[in-house]
């Protein structure tokens, strides 16, 4: 007959058994910790990358506002430019209308008006002039067209033109008269 084990020896191969499980346990919470890190690393890695491209995306509509700000007030700024120098040419234009009025042609410019004026209206027409300003108006005969003609309201029709052009310039063509 064999001998059966002794207390002891029971007691030995319950505690190795108990070291051998708690090593299994410490080796797969190891292993799962080292899981849990990974993916939390990739997590962060994830988080990350979409931040900064979050960042990147705001950072471009920003770039982009502040670059159309400085465009348009670079626009505006030649804009004004253009205008002070029509309103300075538009100044000279009236000086040079009221010495012309003066001076020697003033009888061959009012003839020149006056055959504009009967142009754009047709024969047969009535002529009128303005004697303070060199306005000529031509009416049909019929009332029904009339056109005037003197250098101010040229001078108005310009200024009209050129101011339409300015704002085409800062809006984008309009479509409307030139």
């Amino acid at each position: 007959m064999g001998s059966e084990p002794g207390p002891g020896a029971l007691i030995g191969a319950i505690e190795e058994r108990a070291s051998e499980e708690r090593a299994r346990i410490i080796a797969e919470a190891e292993t799962r910790a080292r899981e849990i890190r990974a993916a939390a690393e990739a997590e962060c890695a994830r988080m990350t990358r979409e931040a900064m491209a979050g960042l990147e995306r705001e950072l471009a509509a920003e770039q982009q506002r502040l670059l159309g700000q400085a465009r348009m007030k670079a626009r505006m700024e030649g804009l004004a430019v253009r205008r002070q120098l029509l309103a300075e040419a538009f100044r000279r234009a009236e000086e040079k209308i009221a010495r012309l009025r003066e001076g020697a042609g003033a009888t061959a410019v009012k003839s020149a008006l006056a055959e504009e004026a009967r142009a754009a209206v047709g024969e047969p027409c009535t002529l009128e002039a303005s004697p303070g300003d060199d306005r000529i108006t031509a009416t049909s005969a019929d009332g029904r067209r009339s056109a005037e003609n003197g250098p101010a309201a040229r001078l108005g029709r310009a200024r009209a033109s050129m101011e339409h052009l300015v704002a085409a310039r800062l809006f984008g063509e309009t479509g409307g008269p030139r």
